[in-house]
């Protein structure tokens, strides 16, 4: 497996520490492929509806592809699909599909030849790897014209009917269990080379959960996998206390729990000519 390198591709920059994933064990593969929603067919649409793609293109490349949720939104826009992914234990978890490989690498030193892809998407994994210098490399993998989609899919912790539950999200779950530090999601930075903003799209949807559909999802977020790794408390105990805490939630048997999430497209410029890191 290809380790992260801290100085960017091939030694360019300056060093720049970046948060721990804590997504990069085998039991946080095991519990995100089990409790993650699937969001990727609005994922699909609204790239589709942003960029105006009405066929597919030749090939497409996720960064931070994970177990495949990010990956499964680009064969329905690309003939050939590349996931590319740090974690082993992630990989060997992924979506399958016949048009789709996996490779281990990351965001910051892909493995992916110089100008042969026509998509380059990231999903949520941008949280955890350098930005500045996935763009370098997004750059040079790009063929001219490419198209570059950043998106993102998070927890609101709205519950339908139910106000009680974002209270007890914040002022309980969020005090004892804070997010371990990660990079910020996507704001564009002022310079971002070879790649024009052309377009972004907000979306919300719900995902019904009972109590213990929404506790294996919570297992699968940063706060608690940062608190297993630590071993100060175990999934089973965490699980305990997540099905403990929100039985009073769950009057029925399922709840609906709201997700947002943003698509944002940004298209390779000519002005740029094959300026490439």
């Amino acid at each position: 497996m290809r380790c992260q390198h801290p100085t960017g591709p091939r030694g360019a920059g300056t060093v720049r520490l970046m948060p721990k994933n804590p997504f990069a064990t085998e039991d946080a593969a095991e519990f995100y492929a089990a409790g993650r929603p699937d969001y990727s067919r609005f994922v699909t649409e609204i790239t589709r509806q942003l960029t105006s793609i009405s066929g597919k293109v030749p090939v497409a490349v996720d960064v931070g592809s994970g177990t495949g949720i990010s990956t499964m939104a680009l064969p329905p826009l690309a003939e050939s699909v590349i996931g590319v992914e740090p974690s082993s234990a992630m990989v060997d978890r992924a979506v399958q599909a016949p048009n789709v490989e996996y490779r281990i690498g990351t965001a910051e030193d892909l493995p992916v030849q110089t100008d042969s892809c026509d998509l380059v998407g990231v999903g949520s994994a941008l949280h955890w790897f350098d930005q500045s210098l996935f763009l370098a490399e997004a750059s040079r993998i790009a063929r001219p014209d490419a198209w570059l989609v950043v998106h993102d899919n998070f927890f609101t912790a709205e519950m339908a009917g139910n106000d009680g539950f974002r209270d007890w999200f914040r002022e309980v779950y969020l005090k004892r269990y804070p997010p371990p530090p990660r990079d910020r999601s996507w704001r564009p930075p002022d310079h971002l080379g070879v790649w024009k903003h052309v377009a972004w799209e907000r979306y919300r949807h719900e995902v019904p959960f009972d109590a213990r559909h929404l506790a294996a999802y919570l297992l699968t977020q940063s706060n608690l996998q940062a608190v297993i790794q630590t071993g100060s408390q175990t999934p089973e105990e965490l699980e305990a206390w997540l099905l403990a805490e929100t039985a009073s939630f769950f009057s029925d048997s399922t709840g609906s729990f709201v997700f947002e999430g943003f698509v944002a497209c940004h298209r390779r410029s000519p002005d740029f000519g094959d300026r490439r890191a």
